[in-house]
């Protein structure tokens, strides 16, 4: 029976040996508001206007993971929020709140919209993210048929990719004010018994998070300037 474990855990091993890449149209796929489109949910679109007050309070809502092994932590909805100080120093946001969980009656933006209206938002950014990780071994995980190397020979590659993305409603007509994404990679190489993918991929998201912040925080600022 440990002879059978032993060849197994060659096998996968050296099954991990190449790299198989990222799938992005997957991943956006899945963190994206998927519903049937009518004729009649366009003709609607197109008759919403925008409505903001300046400044105007702006409600923040981080979406469940869409796909990946990773969740929302605190440091994260920092990196995002961070950018709030400034908007509210150029009068652009009058204030920034978090809408959690918890408060939710319901799925889908509709009760996202509730939340904020119940938070005394004028706007709602709805913040999701998706991540994938590619995990195969270089030249040295030749060396893992020795059995102990994966325990200290440096053979193993794990590259990390997460995509962030936002979207900014109008709580009282669902008017779409913008949207923005980011991606950003991670990679760590080690023997294979101590890759750390959960580490890999917070380093992805880190900085995923601060570019999105960027690109968020001028187009709000373009926004604003009209």
């Amino acid at each position: 029976m440990r002879n059978i474990l032993v060849v197994l855990l060659v096998l996968g091993l050296a099954a991990c040996s190449t790299s198989r890449g990222f799938d992005r149209g997957n991943l956006r796929a899945l963190s994206a508001d998927q519903k049937v489109v009518t004729e009649e949910d366009i003709a609607k679109a197109f008759a919403l206007k925008p409505q903001l007050p300046a400044p105007f309070r702006l409600a923040v809502y981080f979406s469940p993971k869409a796909y990946g092994s990773w969740r929302w932590r605190g440091d994260d909805k920092d990196r995002l929020l961070q950018m709030g100080a400034e908007l509210k120093s150029r009068k652009i946001i009058s204030d920034m709140v978090v809408i959690d969980d918890y408060i939710l009656e319901g799925d889908g933006r509709k009760a996202v919209r509730l939340a904020a209206a119940r938070a005394g938002a004028d706007a709602v950014l709805i913040v999701n993210g998706s991540s994938d990780i590619d995990r195969y071994n270089n030249a040295l995980g030749a060396t893992y048929v020795l059995l102990v190397t994966p325990l200290f020979v440096p053979g193993t590659v794990a590259d990390g990719l997460f995509i962030a993305n936002a979207s900014m409603w109008d709580v009282r007509n669902q008017y779409l004010y913008l949207s923005a994404e980011a991606e950003a990679t991670a990679s760590e190489t080690r023997p294979a018994f101590f890759i750390e993918e959960a580490h890999v991929i917070k380093e992805a998201k880190a900085e995923a998070l601060s570019v999105l912040a960027k690109k968020l925080s001028g187009q709000l600022s373009s926004m604003a300037a009209k």
